[in-house]
């Protein structure tokens, strides 16, 4: 678990070379989010200007570390807002992603749909950390997750 959270930290470190504030076309995003279940993403980004975006494909890998140990991959897509900027870089956002989702372990797999929420903070250019609470729902049962995330938004 260490090796993974180590290789998420150098993924985000060597991103944010490249960090720019965009404010319209592509942008990229990888994040780790640590709680409840230890999860790591990426996504695609379409700025329609500073105020809206579209999360094209979200996907994320999560490890709920809960009773049964239960593996996650998500493929989502969603909506991203954004606030004025305040102070030197920052800004308000709040995200909603839907889409598929397939919880696994060694003795089943359960293909169910998924959502994530997450408002947070952009610190400092493409920087930003958050509370995300996610749920994967299959006939009726919902699973939740609430995580701290922090995550890097940029460009190529």
């Amino acid at each position: 678990m260490k090796k993974l959270f180590m290789m998420a930290v150098a993924l985000i470190m060597t991103t944010a070379m490249s960090a720019q504030d965009i404010e319209k076309g592509f942008s990229f995003a990888s994040e780790v989010g640590i709680g409840s279940e230890l999860e790591l993403g990426v996504r695609a980004q379409y700025n329609f200007n500073k105020y809206f975006a579209l999360d094209l494909p979200v996907v994320k890998y999560a490890y709920d570390y809960g009773d049964y140990s239960v593996n996650e991959i998500t493929l989502q897509t969603g909506v991203r807002f954004f606030s004025p900027t305040f102070g030197p870089d920052l800004k308000v956002f709040t995200a909603l992603d839907m889409g598929y989702g397939n919880m696994f372990d060694s003795y089943d797999n359960v293909h169910c749909f998924a959502m994530d929420y997450t408002i947070g903070l952009y610190v400092w250019k493409g920087l930003y950390v958050g509370y995300g609470y996610g749920a994967m729902i299959k006939d009726g049962e919902r699973y939740n997750d609430h995580e701290v995330r922090v995550g890097y938004n940029f460009t190529f």
